[in-house]
């Protein structure tokens, strides 16, 4: 049986795990919202995965942060995405198995307008 080169397996890996994700930042209509900055403290944060198909070209079920802005009547914002550990686990044993799930973990951390208070916060 013959080895697998290291330069192509390097290769196939980084293809595994790489993605094309989307998610946009903007704010529900009609709506003034300004971003957070990264040192300022915020009172709503929530955690959640969007989930893709081949590479991220196919949304199987994401959520917007618009949606979330809307919902929880949020002022101030900070959005991130971020590929985790779990997320390369998933990305790479999928892929491996041929079904391509990748998942993306997005970050929403937030401060609720006047008598707003938030509903999803998690510690």
């Amino acid at each position: 049986m013959k080895h697998i080169h290291p330069v192509c397996l390097s290769a196939l890996l980084c293809l595994t795990l790489s993605g094309c994700f989307n998610t946009d930042l903007v704010a529900p209509l009609n709506r003034d919202v300004t971003l957070l900055a990264m040192e300022k403290p915020a009172t709503f944060h929530h955690t959640y995965k969007n989930w893709y198909l081949f590479g991220g070209i196919l949304p199987i079920s994401t959520t917007q942060p618009e949606e979330i802005i809307e919902k929880e009547n949020l002022v101030e914002v900070r959005v991130q995405t971020e590929d985790t550990i779990s997320d390369g686990v998933i990305t790479f044993i999928t892929a491996m198995l041929f079904l391509g799930v990748y998942p993306q973990t997005v970050v929403i951390d937030g401060n609720p307008g006047p008598g707003s208070s938030p509903t999803l916060s998690q510690p």
